[in-house]
């Protein structure tokens, strides 16, 4: 039978042992590249995963065999879509500095919001009453600066169980105190609807240095993860006409500077949409802005230039992502297959596009290519869309001094 001590005993000898730890233990390999994981598919979700402890690849060289890649991957087999994961972590995360990770994140560009905290709190004994005001200002702030449609989730602590490299009496009283701010954090979300916890496996096997051990556990950590997420997913997702962008008065005035500039038969324009049609042999390409209330092209490749209603352009949907948006089929798409161009007689299936950024970072339009039957894009066709589309942006705004 282990020892129980006192947490006033115990804190300051869970100090020491953090500070005079073995260095297997201190040292573990952390994944340090790209925070960009994909899940392969098409109508893509997009997820953000910010915090401390399981979200930060302790065990793995590379995030794709940690919980974002697993979760991508996860995410996509559950819900037949792509899903992009971005994270925003790091072993000195905290309940107190997670969300300025975050702030200067545009959180409009997610459908969902992963949070992992509480990992060095459980550790450091802290206070169950300061957790619980800091863990409630937290996601209050999070709710704030995200969209009424993103779905917030918070990963509860997971506790370490015998097998941890803390010694016994320790460790009881380290998940001794995971399990009380557990229960506080339980108590706290049932009074916040926007938000949802999920509980985490225990982390003995990946705390004990598991190996290769760490890769498989992250997997289960990710299905019972997903398993929350795809349940809270809205399959038939949100039309662009019921979302809202932004600073949309900064993006206005944006376009303002566009119509002191003579953009009508600019051969430079024309040239980048025909180079668009021919490159990926599609039969169009355009170059669009999107206004308070209409959609207009600026040049357009493969058709007469038209001016579609905001809620009817699928543009308006690209400029509310800070990335790619790519439509393999739109007909089959329950978002677009509505739309007058997917609907009506031009009849457009394939469609993909990248925004058009001002100098202050505001997305007025997007460039994009088009075709009436569907089709897939690659990475490499991404990659040269964007190309083309920071030339379309640069030529725009030639000459700007913002």
């Amino acid at each position: 039978m282990s020892l129980t001590l006192p947490k006033l005993v115990a804190r300051p000898l869970v100090q020491l042992w953090l500070k005079t730890s073995p260095a297997s233990w201190r040292r573990q390999v952390i994944a340090a590249d790209s925070p960009h994981v994909h899940g392969a598919g098409t109508n893509p979700d997009r997820v953000l995963l910010a915090g401390d402890g399981v979200a930060t690849g302790r065990g793995v060289l590379t995030h794709d065999l940690g919980l974002p890649g697993h979760l991508a991957r996860s995410l996509s087999f559950r819900t037949g879509h792509a899903t992009d994961v971005d994270a925003r972590v790091h072993e000195g995360t905290t309940v107190h500095n997670c969300f300025a990770t975050i702030a200067g994140i545009d959180l409009f560009r997610y459908d969902v919001i992963v949070l992992s905290v509480g990992h060095n709190e459980a550790l450091t004994l802290m206070n169950v009453r300061e957790w619980r005001s800091a863990i409630h200002t937290l996601l209050e702030r999070v709710a704030d600066a995200a969209p009424a449609s993103t779905k917030i989730f918070l990963l509860m602590i997971p506790v370490f169980g015998p097998r941890t490299q803390l010694p016994a009496a320790l460790a009881d009283v380290v998940d001794g105190h995971a399990e009380a701010l557990n229960r506080a954090t339980a108590e706290l979300a049932a009074t916040m609807p926007t938000v949802t916890l999920i509980p985490v496996e225990n982390a003995a096997e990946f705390e004990a240095g598991a190996g290769t051990g760490a890769v498989h556990l992250y997997r289960r950590w990710a299905d019972g993860i997903a398993a929350h997420i795809s349940d809270e997913l809205d399959p038939e997702r949100i039309p662009a006409g019921q979302t809202a962008t932004t600073d949309e008065e900064g993006r206005l005035r944006a376009l303002e500077y566009l119509d002191t500039v003579d953009t009508h038969a600019d051969p430079v324009l024309e040239g980048l949409t025909t180079f668009a049609r021919r490159t990926f042999e599609t039969p169009i390409a355009a170059i669009t802005l999107v206004r308070s209330d209409t959609q207009t092209m600026v040049a357009v490749s493969g058709m007469e230039p038209t001016v579609l209603p905001r809620s009817q352009a699928i543009c308006d949907v690209t400029i509310r992502r800070a990335t790619h948006l790519v439509i393999e089929d739109a007909a089959m798409d329950s978002r677009f297959a509505h739309y007058s161009v997917v609907a009506g007689e031009l009849g457009v299936r394939f469609y993909a596009g990248y925004p058009i950024e001002s100098p202050d970072g505001h997305r007025v339009g997007a460039l994009c290519v088009m075709d009436t039957e569907p089709r897939q894009f690659t990475a490499r066709d991404i990659a040269l869309l964007r190309t083309l589309a920071h030339s379309v942006q640069d030529h725009l705004y030639r000459g700007v001094g913002w």
